[in-house]
């Protein structure tokens, strides 16, 4: 999740939330999970990444905006690798392709270790 404030609107729209309201929602959630937009922008922040990453996501994804995933990938393709799982939910990537994750998985890790 690499923007927040877009998951959260996300998941009080899909409650019914009404759209006026979606602001105060995510000033509430932040102050409530002590949650920081600088905290989050560090993740997204491309030029601040160190460290070979896996990001494991998909475009049918409706609370994490796989946008923000996508824009990571393509602005340090030196360190992010993107696997990509069409038809997968939220949270659901390995159900959706568990022989794909885990090789996606292994790949990452081999040259790491």
């Amino acid at each position: 999740m690499l923007d927040w404030r877009a998951t959260l609107r996300a998941v009080d729209a899909a409650r019914g939330t009404p759209a006026p309201l979606l602001p105060l929602v995510v000033r509430a959630a932040q102050g409530s999970a002590f949650l920081h937009a600088e905290d989050f922008a560090e993740l997204a922040d491309a030029g601040r990444l160190e460290v070979p990453t896996l990001i494991v996501h998909g475009p049918d994804d409706h609370l994490a905006p796989w946008s923000a995933s996508r824009a990571l990938a393509e602005r340090r393709p030196d360190l992010v690798t993107l696997r990509s799982v069409p038809r997968a939910p939220h949270a659901a990537m390995w159900n959706a392709d568990p022989v794909g994750y885990e090789e996606a998985l292994r790949r990452f890790l081999t040259p790491l270790v």
